[in-house]
């Protein structure tokens, strides 16, 4: 007999966390989507002062668990856009400016995409 390691609910669950944005400074949405998938299955969870979000199965016992991560996109913020439409950005955390001009994006704004 086999068993399936990926669920249809694990699959959905790492396709909408895959496709949340997450940039630095921003990861919070990206936390919760991961706490509430992990919630049934520890018995303590939170948010560190760092932006990791855990796990853990019996806290404060000899023996316990942590699982945690962390989580944040290399992304850029739009500094400027030119009249010819060309968009000038600026680092956010730890990218590498040489890939920006290869690589496409998503812009997000206070309505979403």
């Amino acid at each position: 007999m086999s068993m399936k390691v990926i669920t249809p609910n694990a699959e959905a669950f790492l396709f909408k966390y895959l496709n949340n944005p997450s940039p630095t400074g921003f990861e919070a949405a990206g936390q919760q989507l991961w706490l509430e998938y992990l919630r049934p299955f520890v018995d303590d969870w939170g948010v560190d002062n760092y932006g990791t979000a855990y796990g853990v199965i019996n806290p404060g016992k000899e023996f316990r668990v942590l699982i945690e991560g962390h989580a944040d996109e290399i992304s850029w913020f739009v500094h400027y856009i030119g009249d010819d439409g060309f968009i000038q950005v600026a680092r956010n955390g730890g990218s590498d400016h040489l890939i920006a001009p290869s690589k496409r994006l998503n812009i997000h704004t206070k309505k979403g995409l």
